[in-house]
């Protein structure tokens, strides 16, 4: 077994659950991959109560499922998906204490990962949530971009998403 996923096992080993969840390797039974690495803000506990299974907040709704397929689409399948803020509450933004207060958590998964990109989901996530926090602690050596939140409709439609989604994981390929 790769070193990083019994570093990940063991850090993810300290969350408490159902409430606080680490990151899981998606779409689940895809080979494991290291490149690039998928941050987005925090655990919605919205929907389903049931988040034992494996990547459970990241594989519990139909926009999840969209995430998946581009994932699979754009060759980036088996990638590690994960959050700014680990602790789950109902639909809603963290606030700066929450972010400060997990972004140790967030830095060691990094560490562990040694992704070559990052790609954040959602802009306002991208603007609010990770270049202030998270960006200026990261090497300089791993590029970062975001996509647009995979559950945007209304705001987007899914072919704006993936549109994007696919800009983004080329220009990550080719060295932007």
């Amino acid at each position: 077994m790769d070193e990083r996923l019994i570093k990940l096992d063991d850090l993810n080993k300290n969350l408490k659950p159902p409430k606080e969840l680490g990151g899981a390797f998606l779409p689940k039974g895809s080979p494991k991959q290291f490149d690039f690495m998928f941050i987005a803000e925090m655990p919605s506990m919205g929907v389903p109560k049931d988040i034992s299974d494996l990547g459970g907040n990241f594989n519990v709704s139909a926009p999840d499922k969209f995430l998946q397929r581009m994932m699979i689409t754009y060759g980036v399948a088996g990638s590690y998906v994960t959050d700014i803020v680990k602790g789950g509450d109902a639909p809603r933004r963290p606030i700066k204490e929450e972010i400060q207060q997990w972004l140790p958590f967030l830095l060691k998964e990094i560490e562990i990962i040694q992704p070559k990109a990052i790609i954040v989901l959602g802009k306002r996530t991208y603007e609010k949530s990770f270049r202030p926090f998270v960006d200026p602690l990261i090497p300089k050596e791993i590029k970062v971009d975001y996509v647009f939140h995979y559950s945007q409709q209304g705001a987007k439609t899914n072919a704006e998403v993936e549109q994007r989604f696919s800009k983004v994981i080329s220009k990550m390929r080719n060295g932007g």
